[in-house]
């Protein structure tokens, strides 16, 4: 502690600071705090000072193990094991140790080969983890293979068993680190629902202590200086245990709280994504929705992220008022022993069941017949409790073997967060668009948003994506010349806005409209590429190459990108660079058929 710390902390209450000077004072004792998107959260580390037990006892928990570089030391795969086959797609893959390194090798039945190193894992191992590439330009992206616990072996990740996969070229998009890890250290707006999906080199690793209790730099700050009353101190924390019963599991539900993962919750417009705080009303930040699935009620969905989804479909639950819930029979802090757990949860069942028949009376397990294990529809390797209390829930069937499937969704609903009325159906419409909906739900949405008006961008985006999804580039110049009046510098709507203009034939309007949004500097994968295929289709070989490399720079895994390259090679006489272009768009992605056709 620095002697000018203290000395100000003895002549003004702590109440009165001011708090700019907390990252300057704390970097003198070695504590940094972040600034950015998301400040003022230390290094877990600096909890563990004073919070040792609890610190030590989280590290068996498995948020802490959600996100971590790989490391032999925390090896549980079998990386022995031969190739995996994957006779859908006829694609073999396979995840290797050399070293220190974690390698990701994929060949195809043609012959193509692509390799990267594991740059990070996601997932703690307990029941299945899956492995993520940093492309240079700061994207990540998700690899096709998984190791599942639970069976002891290698499979096709989540979402990938079937013929025409994503391949390596699933974006790991913020909402996906939001509940994997603690948040990362971007600028300021970096995290806006517009901006691109860029991480740091340098991530926290799992999720910390400060996603439940909130920034930690303040308490740190306060504590540290030895002066500032306990109440003073405490109050500088957010402790889930201070609120209504009610609202203690909101922490817990920014996670795992997920009705359906065909279509995620919307943050509320205005809303960035790390701009969550614990403690905050739930409902201020994330928008839930709910679906209809054709064939299935929502009451027979189970997915591996429904704890707490399936627990308020519980009797026990409602008729509670929401007193039983996640934090009555789990500790956030510790691994709690089986045995112990199953009493715990047995005290739990007996507060309002004070007379059970006579052949329960000696069972000291509720919840293995009342919250049995069943093997999850999204996740289909894995089983997992059913936190939805039942009386007879079923039996053998639950843990039977099923295949993936693509859910069939007819309808969409608003959970909470919102009143009925058109800002809600704006809110439904947005989440029917974002996950592909087609004309109904994009003219539905366009309907709302008329009536509605609301002034953040978010939903007129929505609307702009389904616009040119649909190719109805006229339309889609119309929204997204309205925003741009609005917000002459959205470098998104600059790119969009170049893309229509481009489809009407507008190629040099679109031209100066990429050029634009590339203006300031930024590393604007999408951009890049199109600047360089429109002057491409100019005849601008030469300026149309720079800007194909620099988008094959970014993101090396840019197949489109490399097959333009290549035909920009090919019309300047450059034979060897464009088959060598062409091959690299192969190796990303073996079913691009026009870079094979272009080596026939």
């Amino acid at each position: 502690m620095s002697p000018h710390l203290r000395f100000r902390l003895l002549l003004i209450p702590a109440s009165l600071l001011l708090t700019a000077s907390i990252p300057s004072d704390l970097a003198e004792i070695g504590v940094r705090v972040t600034s950015g998107a998301a400040p003022g959260y230390v290094d877990d580390r600096a909890c563990a000072t004073c919070h040792t037990d609890l610190a030590r006892t989280y590290q068996e928990k498995g948020m802490a193990r959600a996100f971590f570089r790989p490391r032999p030391e925390t090896d549980i795969e079998d990386f022995s094991a031969p190739p995996f086959v994957h006779a859908a797609s006829g694609q073999t893959f396979q995840i290797a140790r050399r070293g220190d390194r974690l390698v990701f090798r994929r060949w195809s039945r043609e012959g193509e080969t692509f390799e990267t190193e594991v740059d990070w894992i996601l997932g703690s191992g307990g029941h299945s983890r899956t492995y993520l590439y940093r492309a240079p330009g700061g994207e990540m992206f998700q690899l096709p293979l998984a190791w599942y616990t639970q069976t002891g072996k290698w499979g096709m990740a989540p979402g990938y068993d079937r013929p025409d996969h994503d391949g390596i070229l699933r974006m790991v998009r913020r909402e996906c680190l939001f509940c994997h890890d603690a948040y990362p250290e971007v600028p300021a707006g970096g995290d806006a629902h517009n901006a691109p999906h860029l991480f740091p080199e340098s991530l926290p690793e799992g999720i910390g202590c400060q996603r439940c209790h909130g920034p930690g730099a303040e308490h740190i700050w306060l504590a540290s200086g030895g002066i500032a009353p306990a109440a003073e101190i405490r109050a500088a924390i957010f402790n889930p245990g201070r609120l209504p019963a009610t609202r203690q599991d909101e922490v817990c539900q920014t996670c795992h709280f997920q009705p359906s993962v065909t279509l995620p919750g919307l943050r509320r417009f205005g809303r960035n994504d790390f701009s969550y705080r614990a403690g905050e009303p739930l409902d201020d930040y994330l928008i839930q929705v709910d679906v209809e699935e054709e064939g299935q009620r929502p009451d027979e969905r189970f997915e591996i992220n429904h704890h707490a989804y399936r627990l308020r479909q519980s009797r026990c639950y409602l008729e509670s008022g929401g007193a039983v819930g996640c934090l009555s029979c789990h500790d956030p802090h510790k691994v709690v022993p089986t045995e112990s757990m199953k009493a715990r949860v047995r005290e739990i069942c007996l507060g309002c069941h004070t007379t059970i028949q006579a052949d329960h009376a000696a069972s000291q397990d509720c919840a293995t017949c009342h919250m049995p294990r069943r093997r999850t529809q999204d996740v289909v390797q894995v089983v997992m409790t059913d936190h939805r209390i039942q009386r007879g829930p079923g039996g053998p069937e639950l843990l039977a073997p099923r295949a993936e499937r693509d859910p069939a969704l007819i309808g969409v609903k608003v959970l909470a967060g919102v009143p009925p009325g058109p800002l809600a159906e704006v809110y439904r419409a947005s989440a029917a668009v974002r996950a592909g909906g087609g004309a109904e739900a994009v003219a539905y949405l366009e309907r709302k948003l008329a009536e509605a008006r609301p002034a953040e961008p978010e939903p007129w985006f929505d609307l702009a994506q389904g616009q040119l999804r649909l190719r109805r580039y006229t339309e889609a110049d119309a929204t997204l010349s309205a925003m741009l009046r609005r917000r002459p510098d959205d470098l998104l709507a600059l790119e969009w806005l170049a893309l229509a203009r481009a489809a009407q034939g507008k190629t040099d309007e679109a031209i100066e409209l990429t050029r634009r949004s590339l203006a300031t500097g930024s590393n604007r994968v999408e951009a890049e590429y199109n600047l360089g295929r429109l002057l491409a289709a100019k005849g601008l070989s030469a300026e149309a190459e720079e800007h194909l490399r620099k988008a094959v720079s970014l993101r090396p895994n840019l197949a489109a990108g490399w097959f333009r390259l290549g035909e920009v090679q090919a019309a300047q006489g450059r034979k060897e660079e464009a088959l060598a272009s062409y091959h690299k768009a192969l190796a990303v992605d073996p079913n691009y058929a026009a870079a094979r056709k272009a080596l026939e």
